[in-house]
């Protein structure tokens, strides 16, 4: 059994089909730990392949002892277009109600998700498995947002 270091690092490498693919630092080396297609996984699996490398339980690998890094995938970039195909397991029917429309998306590294911005109903955070990266955006689309952004602007004082 190796002895669990005060801060086990993990991180997440994006594949192109949109799993995360997620490694830990164990006393070998880095380690591939497992694969998930739900960002809210990701933790999961870094504590449950951790725990493995290191031969502890899962309860000993807690947030207090893992780093965990999600950098910004490959086939997004900030302030790119979108388009939202899925709310996930909403709680609620306005949790859903952006889905089908295009907003701007924006990386949030510390939640290793994308803000994306829509007109009318303003920003929300999205994980990588929810959103289009290639979508058709009309010119009716982009003024709408244009213009939502405007009105949302601060005026100069």
């Amino acid at each position: 059994m190796s002895v669990l270091p005060l801060r086990v690092r993990a991180r997440v490498r994006h594949e192109s089909d949109r799993t995360y693919v997620v490694l830990v630092d164990g006393p070998d080396g880095e380690v591939l730990v497992g694969a998930t297609g739900i960002l809210r996984e990701v933790r999961t699996v870094a504590r449950e392949g951790a725990a493995r490398l290191f031969g502890v339980t899962t309860e000993r690998v807690d947030g207090d002892h893992l780093d965990l890094v999600i950098p910004q995938p490959p086939y997004g970039r900030d302030g790119q277009w979108v388009r939202i195909t899925s709310a996930g397991e909403a709680a609620t029917p306005d949790d859903s109600v952006d889905v089908g429309m295009a907003g701007q998306a924006h990386w949030f590294g510390h939640e290793g998700a994308w803000f994306v911005t829509v007109a009318g109903s303003g920003t929300a955070i999205y994980p990588s498995e929810y959103l289009d990266f290639a979508p058709t955006v009309t010119d009716e689309e982009i003024a709408e947002l244009r213009r939502y952004l405007a009105r949302s602007a601060p005026s100069p004082s």
